[in-house]
């Protein structure tokens, strides 16, 4: 049996080497072991179990490797689970489970079980008592999960914590405690800032204080996590890794001194910014670098100075400064797409989830701009007090891992940014969705028409409909054509995502139609009502392509999940955001222009999935940018001996 495991060992890490993504028959002989030693586990006590569990544990702390000891614990693991659970783990579970201790990706469809599967590989890897922590997509998953599987937890003698965003900070510290943790990469994230700003030790003078002597008089705290990073799996791992990646986890600190002047500024730019025209007053240079008064946008803005209505207080280059930020946030930042207001503020809706990004701020005077734009309070404006990234801070675990439904597309990139392979694992039964023809017209109009008429077709059918849409605006837009159309619904976005678990749940009944935005694309399962699989499954229409074609996926995958039966259909316009950004506007009008017909429609989409192309390899560029400037900015202030992370002032 050793000599067996040695050389999966050594076979296994060599495999994932070479970047293959395909199962090798070798794992195949190991899920062979581990279903053998289960039944010979089956006619044994509780107590007999927890003690052979205790006796890998000594195992362990005797210095054996953990692979050597796989097919055992995934055993005792899986004996617990069909006895707490009333489940067994299929051999695809043990698959993916293999595939994460060994600090592989692995893609599983969505519906093919990947909390249990995430159970095997947490089990075995908190033998050592080192500490644990899976990263979930939201509060909401991070509660179900830890709470669902901490039987079979309690059952080998081990402690499991959940960290959510309504955690205290003596609730943080006793889950950082546990054997296994439970949270999303935002708590972890800014915990790890948390501590770095409470450390004396990791926190160095700062450039006034060697120079002038100054003690620094702050009070020591506990750590909320004084233990070592060890290990951490990732759910959903292509959307932190990739989609997360290019927004940084920051933790502001009040500025006291640019809050007034900031709050002028930006409230008297809001009122005056639509009195601009673009070419003639300013340049736009894109949602990324801006908008740039020319000499004749300057010249307005120092007339509009002088005007009796205008503070005294500001200057002019901060207006210039101010009517730039303003007339970005005018074209590029929409209420019902990048932020909803929520109890008279600001929420920012994260553009892959559809959720709400809970704490989070746009930086340099963007938030405030926002605010002033639909007349709310200003909040005060902060500064950087410590920051970092996803590629940052998983980076700290000496061992990474993670599971999603959609990560081959981006296999090259998370090998080369984060050195870590992708396994695709197979199906438990064979797939059968019905991948149906995109369909294209040459108006958003005339697109919303077919998605009605479409969804009616399937409600006459008894079939369920999932309906995802890019924005809650456009959800918002669909859900009143459907109620024109005389079809109950429900409708799923950031205003209401604290009911998204009972919505989706309910989404497989027949005859219930489901708008949402992305967030209906990840966590909860939809299972099938009563016969409804023999009506055809779950339809899930797809109202526009996204800016990635995983979240494409991510939708579509919903159907016909675990071998049920279930179809999906994209509908696509000429005037669709995604060629005006992956094309251009200029390409965009002149591929309106040429198609008159709707005959003709069919060959304009190519033109759809370049302009999605172009937008991924654009993300894709600005994530290795900033890794390349992590990487600098670390560098420059280790020279200067501060610290990468923290801001000294």
């Amino acid at each position: 049996m050793a000599n067996f495991i040695n050389s999966l060992t050594d076979r296994l890490r060599g495999f994932l080497l070479t970047g293959e993504t395909e199962i090798p028959t070798l794992w195949w002989d190991l899920i062979d072991q581990i279903q053998r030693s289960q039944q010979g586990l089956a006619s044994e006590t509780d107590s007999q179990l927890f003690d052979e569990w205790n006796s890998l544990r000594y195992r362990v702390q005797s210095g054996e490797p953990l692979t050597d000891l796989l097919p055992e614990a995934f055993a005792v693991v899986s004996e617990q689970l069909k006895r707490h659970l009333g489940m067994t783990p299929y051999p695809v579970q043990y698959l993916g489970a293999i595939a994460m201790h060994e600090g592989a990706i692995a893609e599983m469809q969505t519906g093919e079980g990947k909390t249990l599967t995430a159970a095997l590989t947490l089990c075995l890897n908190a033998l050592p008592g080192e500490g644990i922590h899976i990263a979930t997509a939201n509060d909401y998953l991070a509660k179900r999960d830890a709470e669902w599987l901490s039987p079979v937890y309690h059952s080998l003698g081990m402690t499991v914590g959940t960290i959510t965003a309504n955690s205290t900070l003596s609730e943080r510290r006793a889950a950082y405690e546990c054997d296994i943790t439970y949270a999303t990469a935002r708590e972890f994230g800014f915990d790890h800032l948390r501590d770095l700003l409470s450390a004396p030790d990791s926190r160095p003078t700062s450039r006034r204080q060697q120079l002038f002597g100054q003690q620094n008089n702050r009070v020591e705290q506990p750590l909320l996590n004084p233990r070592k990073p060890y290990m951490v799996i990732l759910d959903e791992a292509d959307s932190l890794l990739i989609d997360e990646a290019r927004t940084p986890l920051i933790i502001g600190q009040t500025d006291a001194n640019e809050e007034a002047e900031l709050v002028i500024a930006c409230q008297w730019s809001a009122s005056h910014v639509t009195k601009l025209t673009v070419d003639e007053h300013y340049i736009d240079h894109g949602p990324q670098r801006g908008m740039e008064l020319t000499e004749a946008g300057r010249r307005i803005v120092r007339e509009m100075l002088l005007q009796n209505d205008s503070p005294s207080a500001l200057n002019t280059g901060t207006a210039y400064i101010s009517s730039e930020r303003a007339l970005r946030v005018h074209n590029y930042f929409e209420n019902g797409r990048d932020y909803v207001v929520r109890d008279g503020k600001v929420a920012i809706v994260d553009e892959f989830t559809g959720r709400i990004s809970e704490g989070r701020m746009w930086q340099n005077g963007v938030h405030q701009a926002i605010e002033a734009k639909e007349g709310l309070e200003i909040t005060s404006p902060t500064k950087v007090g410590a920051q970092t990234t996803v590629q940052e801070l998983f980076s700290r675990y000496p061992r990474m891992a993670g599971m999603t439904g959609t990560a081959i597309s981006a296999a090259s990139e998370l090998r080369k940014i984060y050195e870590t392979p992708v396994i695709k694992i197979p199906t438990n039964r064979p797939e059968k969705r019905q991948r149906l023809p995109e369909l294209i017209f040459l108006t958003a109009e005339e697109k919303w028409d077919a998605v009605v008429e479409e969804t009616a077709a399937m409600y006459r059918q008894g079939r369920p409909v999932l309906i995802g849409t890019r924005s809650v605006n456009l959800s918002n837009l669909l859900s009143a054509r459907l109620l024109k159309a005389g079809l109950e619904h429900e409708v799923l976005h950031a205003l209401n995502h604290e009911n998204e678990a009972a919505i989706v749940k309910q989404a497989g009944q027949p005859g219930r139609i489901t708008v949402a935005t992305n967030m209906a694309g990840r966590g909860t399962d939809i299972l099938l009502g009563e016969r409804v699989a023999e009506q055809g499954g779950l339809h899930v229409i797809c109202t526009e392509l996204h800016e990635s074609a995983r979240i494409d996926r991510q939708l579509t995958g919903r159907s016909a999940r675990q071998g049920d039966p279930g179809s999906a259909r994209i509908f696509l316009s000429l005037e669709d955001e995604i060629l005006t950004v992956g094309l251009g506007k200029e390409q965009a009008k002149k591929l309106s222009d040429s198609y008159g017909t709707s005959q003709e429609l069919s060959i304009a989409l190519r033109y759809f999935y370049q302009a999605q192309r172009r937008i991924e390899k654009r993300h894709e560029q600005q994530r290795i940018d900033l890794v390349n400037r992590i990487k600098q900015r670390r560098e420059m202030l280790q020279q200067m001996g501060q610290h990468a992370n923290l801001d000294i002032h």
